[in-house]
């Protein structure tokens, strides 16, 4: 993905804007309900209803938020703005449009409005001066990412290539740049201001998959800035599925990982970032991120407990999980919550969370490690009891788990969360980034970083209701980036959107298994590696059936589609298998870019579908637009346009009689069909 890519948040917006919020996008919890009556608008009819919208500003302090509502009564609102209680908001009896301060900082936040008084209020729309847009597809990113091959170098610029166990089919792009020697290096000129950084590397592990070490040192404009640690502990594995850290066991992958850095200096846009090696292994570099990293926050003033308190090791030189265990105890008993000050804490078990916030100084700022394998993650009870009201906002999490284990609970957050919201929270280095169990309902993720995971970035695992995953990032998964998998129990009407997933290793940049009226809509997927598409809806791995209507839309898929670890089986940048039963209720497929996909661009497997509608999918250089294999049925195409296609527009050799793309109105560009 090119640093000019539209997914780049530009910082330096100067001109005063107000963006209007409408009621309906946004997550609606509770008694809360859309109306549609000749106007949307979102109905309060219960205390303790509420609404989430995602707001984007670029700077911090006071910014006055504008409602558009309608009251049957004196109406109380709570408001909460990332996590922070702030003024409530008293609206009168009254169609009335009504002003409103809130505190925001710079980047994305949350903002809740809930009904703490009133009988029945009509809320249309918020407008929030000085806000900023949000990218129109993908996460809202406040980094500039920099492709090596695309900076000066006179290292070795390896790929394209999307072959299954080689360096440039795992990279950002399908190429990277390597560095042999201590004299090679890879320079580039930052566009923005920044202080700190994250490389994706790779370096040859050892014989006995232990990892090496070496350095990567950072220069700006010549001088010494930083020495980076490497290490190939946290990538390569090997073997058969669900993969070993033994090199004998052959079949090498998973081979990138992350060193990331805040400076101790703020660099100026312009300036020469040069990386060198420190030893004369082959270095693989294959993208920089250069971020602006806000300063730390502050302990709220009251109503918190900090760690330190409880004499948590900031330095992370010896176990701070005592420290944890106390403090959560004790704010529990207070009736407070728990603060993470600046610092590394390190840790050896896992805190089971109901009823309070954990919060921190920033991802970059707060850092809980763990000091063994599965020792480290911020969980809710188990269902059916499962915890509520949980908020995990601002620090990262960073495990030592380099191997898949699913014997193990190895996650940063796993449980059942019921109204909580998590958010800003950076996961590496576990398992899974979020293993969510159900049931529960009304979960808000937003703004969370999940990289070099060996499953998945967050699954939806059977009977979630109502919650969202948006604005969040992942790269370097094992498994799927974002999965809602409705295993025995259906998951119910949550929504992925907003969200970036880029080289997910293993399986799909999302997928929605099974399940009842949920939605993917607004994200960028890039670079599937092996067996997954970059969106795909099936009935697969005993979900229950896909039922209402499954939402595909507004959405960029970049180089996916995959093959097969087994045979010379692949499928498409989206794909659709209804390999547990028939899919027959209805998909709308809408408003898709699907670029340079690496099979073709849409794909089914097996069994039967109807009601499949693709409306407004442009399918931009692949060797086939569609591609059906075994399977019956027919789906419906309106404007589907292909362009540049390399083989056929459409591969099967399964008969017309059998499955059939009706032709619509408005396609073009895939007239042709082949068995071959």
């Amino acid at each position: 993905m090119k640093a000019s890519h539209a997914l780049i948040l530009l910082i330096a917006i100067t001109a005063v804007t107000a963006i209007k919020y409408e009621a309906e996008h946004a997550h609606v919890i509770g008694g809360a309900v859309q109306i549609n009556d000749n106007k949307v608008f979102v109905k309060y009819s219960n205390t303790g209803d509420k609404i989430i919208f995602t707001i984007n500003a670029v700077k911090n302090g006071p910014h006055t938020m504008l409602l558009n509502y309608n009251a049957n009564s004196n109406t109380l609102m709570e408001v909460q703005v990332n996590g922070h209680q702030q003024e409530p908001l008293k609206l009168y009896h009254s169609s009335n449009n009504q002003k409103h301060v809130i505190e925001l900082r710079v980047g994305i936040n949350s903002l809740v409005l809930k009904m703490s008084m009133g009988e029945i209020l009509n809320l249309d729309s918020i407008t929030v001066q000085d806000a900023v847009p949000t990218a129109k597809r993908g996460a809202t990113i406040t980094y500039t990412e920099y492709e090596a091959e695309d900076a000066v170098t006179n290292g070795l610029i390896i790929g394209p290539e999307r072959k299954f166990m080689t360096l440039p089919s795992e990279a950002s792009g399908r190429r990277a740049v390597q560095l042999v020697d201590k004299s090679k290096y890879v320079e580039f000129t930052t566009k923005d201001i920044s202080n700190a950084i994250v490389v994706r590397f790779s370096i040859p592990d050892t014989p006995d998959g232990k990892g090496n070490v070496a350095r990567l040192s950072v220069l700006a404009d010549s001088k010494f800035i930083t020495d980076l640690t490497v290490t190939s502990k946290w990538s390569w594995v090997y073997g058969a599925y669900p993969f070993s850290k033994r090199p004998s066991d052959g079949s090498p992958h998973h081979f990138y990982d992350e060193a990331r850095a805040l400076f101790n200096t703020t660099l100026p846009k312009g300036t020469k970032i040069r990386l060198v090696p420190s030893s004369d292994i082959v270095y693989t570099i294959d993208v920089i991120d250069m971020y602006r990293v806000e300063p730390p926050y502050t302990q709220p003033t009251t109503g918190y407990v900090s760690i330190a308190d409880y004499g948590a090791d900031a330095s992370g030189k010896s176990d701070s999980t005592k420290s944890f265990q106390s403090a959560i105890a004790d704010a529990k008993s207070k009736g407070a919550n728990v603060w993470i000050p600046k610092g590394t804490f390190s840790v050896k078990e896992r805190f089971v969370l109901d009823q309070i916030t954990i919060r921190g100084a920033g991802p970059w700022h707060s850092t809980v490690v763990a000091s063994e394998p599965h020792g480290v993650g911020f969980f809710a009870d188990w269902a059916p009891k499962g915890s509520s009201k949980v908020g995990l906002y601002d620090f990262a999490i960073i495990g030592d788990t380099n191997y898949r284990d699913d014997q193990q609970v190895d996650s940063g957050m796993g449980g059942a969360y019921s109204d909580s919201i998590i958010q800003n929270v950076w996961i590496e280095h576990t398992k899974c980034g979020l293993w969510l169990d159900g049931p529960f309902h009304d979960l808000h993720i937003v703004g969370i970083t999940v990289r070099n995971v060996y499953a998945d970035g967050v699954n939806f695992h059977k009977g979630v209701t109502n919650s969202v995953v948006e604005q969040s990032i992942f790269r370097n998964l094992g498994d799927d980036g974002l999965a809602m998998w409705s295993d025995q129990l259906v998951n119910q009407n949550n929504v992925f959107k907003f969200n970036t997933i880029q080289v997910p290793g293993f399986a799909n940049g999302i997928a929605i298994y099974g399940g009842d009226s949920n939605q993917a809509t607004d994200n960028y997927v890039a670079d599937t590696v092996c067996e997954g598409g970059g969106l795909q809806a099936s009935n697969r791995f005993g979900s229950t059936l896909l039922a209402g209507t499954t939402l595909l839309a507004r959405s960029t898929l970049d180089r996916c589609g995959a093959p097969n670890r087994f045979n010379l089986e692949h499928n498409g940048a989206m794909w659709f298998w209804p390999s547990d039963g028939e899919m027959t209720n209805l998909v709308n497929v809408t408003d898709i870019e699907l670029n340079d996909s690496s099979f073709a661009g849409i794909t089914f497997w097996g069994g039967h579908v109807t009601k499949l509608y693709f409306e407004n999918v442009n399918i931009n250089k692949a060797p086939y637009a569609w591609e059906a294999n075994s399977v019956s049925g027919q789906v419906y195409a309106i404007n589907v346009v292909a362009k540049n296609i390399e083989k056929t527009g459409i591969h099967t050799c399964t008969s017309p009689d059998s499955f059939k793309i009706v032709d619509v109105k408005g396609n073009s560009g895939w007239n042709s069909t082949s068995c071959n």
